[in-house]
């Protein structure tokens, strides 16, 4: 049974609007020496984060919601931003970590990196950065059924002129509870980079690699770009796409009107809580079935393909390795699992361990990412045969994004990813090259991946 002291979102902003005006006459030695990040915060009856999301009249959002959909966070304004334009993003995760320590422990910070910092961004990519993090200024979360709207400010030398705007925010801050109608894409033009015959002969380069020794395993992504008949609101497409793909991670960083980074992604990288780390590899793909028979026979073919479990085990061995070299105790808690989505199939493998003393999130991102599920194996030389083989830039396409707080943080896999600029979408999506691997159904399968954004 609800609380009665559980509040609409129309109390909660009028008592968040109280406190900023209380903060707004605070002398500077009255705010807290040791914190750096004022939060306050209100339980709430009800909420969709998503769709209030979608309401507000904000330049800068972020949206994240976990695979299981039992956490969800919509934020608006930006209370501290952390960007890397350069290589190396280590420093900004010292920064963020540092911050957390004196801050709220319920504080997540969001943001993402690029897939290789050491390749220089192309013109649409130039705003990302190679890395970029961020604490919203207003966040309305979903956490195991408890739902917070939530003010936060940094307490830095601007922190006056912050409030200031962290009023304007909560002033403007749309508070009814309506349903956003579908809003279909209306796509003018796809062009797809590379096209067939030009994948062909790129797939055909990295087999060469494969069979010459160089390497085992190669990712190779397409980009298919969509010419749309209006601007569309990210958001809007990624609650479009949230009933493509319930099963996955759902996220969009919004830098500005019409400009964002979203995706349903089906992969988790790591999840921290604590000492505790959890991890998966997922790999090798099957589309699904029109029937129950088909589903079946197709799950069985995935399952007993040799090529299939040969490129999963890539992957998961990688990942136990790793573990292994930042943990005290490792385990499997699954192998070789169907993992079942909405439009394709893959084989699913989990890990977990206890992390060994002083390994944080500085160590843990940089070596996870990239996996071999994104670059190969063995993963320098993939990487680098990437960059030579790809026409186009993947940006934050395969990166990791997420989120980290003081005691938890949590990445996925940016892939099934797209980047909306103005009134071009850009989708990009990825298929692992193993010896076996043939051009044409490597293109047939990132074409099942694909329809998920093809049905907006």
């Amino acid at each position: 049974m609800k609380s009665k002291e559980l509040k609409s979102l129309k109390e909660a902003r009028f008592d968040l609007l109280k406190r900023v005006k209380e903060w707004i006459e605070y002398k500077r030695e009255q705010f807290p020496k040791k914190l750096k990040i004022l939060r306050h915060e209100i339980a709430l009856d009800s909420a969709h984060p998503l769709e209030w999301l979608i309401l507000q009249d904000c330049p800068k959002k972020i949206f994240w919601e976990n695979r299981n959909q039992k956490e969800q966070f919509a934020g608006i304004g930006s209370a501290i931003d952390f960007n890397c334009e350069s290589q190396g993003y280590e420093k900004i995760l010292l920064e963020i970590i540092n911050l957390l320590e004196n801050s709220s422990k319920s504080i997540r910070i969001f943001g993402g990196t690029r897939f290789d910092s050491k390749v220089k961004s192309s013109k649409e990519w130039h705003d990302w950065g190679v890395a970029k993090f961020t604490l919203p200024m207003v966040e309305l979360s979903i956490v195991n059924e408890n739902i917070t709207l939530a003010c936060q400010i940094y307490i830095g030398n601007d922190i006056y002129k912050n409030l200031q705007d962290l009023q304007k925010i909560l002033e403007s801050m749309r508070v009814e509870d309506i349903s956003i109608p579908d809003s279909p894409l209306i796509k003018l033009e796809r062009i797809d980079l590379p096209e067939y015959k030009q994948w062909c002969e790129i797939v055909k380069k990295g087999l060469k690699n494969i069979s010459l020794g160089k390497l085992k395993k190669i990712v190779l992504a397409r980009s298919a770009i969509f010419s749309l008949a209006r601007e569309y609101d990210p958001n809007e497409i990624l609650l479009q796409l949230r009933r493509q793909a319930p099963q996955a991670f759902h996220f969009c960083f919004q830098l500005a009107q019409n400009k964002a980074f979203l995706g349903i992604t089906p992969e988790l990288l790591y999840r921290r809580s604590g000492k505790k780390i959890e991890s998966e590899a997922i790999a090798s793909t099957r589309p699904r079935g029109q029937t129950l028979e088909e589903d079946e026979r197709l799950a069985k073919d995935l399952v007993e393909s040799e090529k299939e479990r040969r490129e999963h085990l890539m992957v998961l061995e990688r990942m136990e390795k790793l573990l292994s070299q930042v943990c005290k105790k490792t385990e499997r808690l699954s192998y070789l699992e169907r993992l079942q989505l909405k439009h394709v199939q893959h084989l699913q493998s989990k890990v977990q361990g206890i992390l060994l003393p002083k390994i944080t999130d500085l160590e843990l991102l940089p070596a996870f990412h990239p996996t071999p599920a994104v670059s190969g194996t063995p993963e320098p030389e993939a990487r680098n045969l990437i960059s030579k083989l790809e026409p186009f830039d993947r940006g934050w396409y395969a990166g990791p994004v997420g989120w980290i707080s003081f005691k938890e943080a949590e990445f996925a896999v940016g892939i099934r990813s797209g980047l909306l600029s103005g009134r071009v979408l850009r989708i990009f999506t990825g298929a692992g090259i193993v010896e076996g691997s043939l051009p044409e159904e490597e293109w047939r399968e990132i074409e099942y991946k694909l329809q998920s954004w093809q049905y907006l």
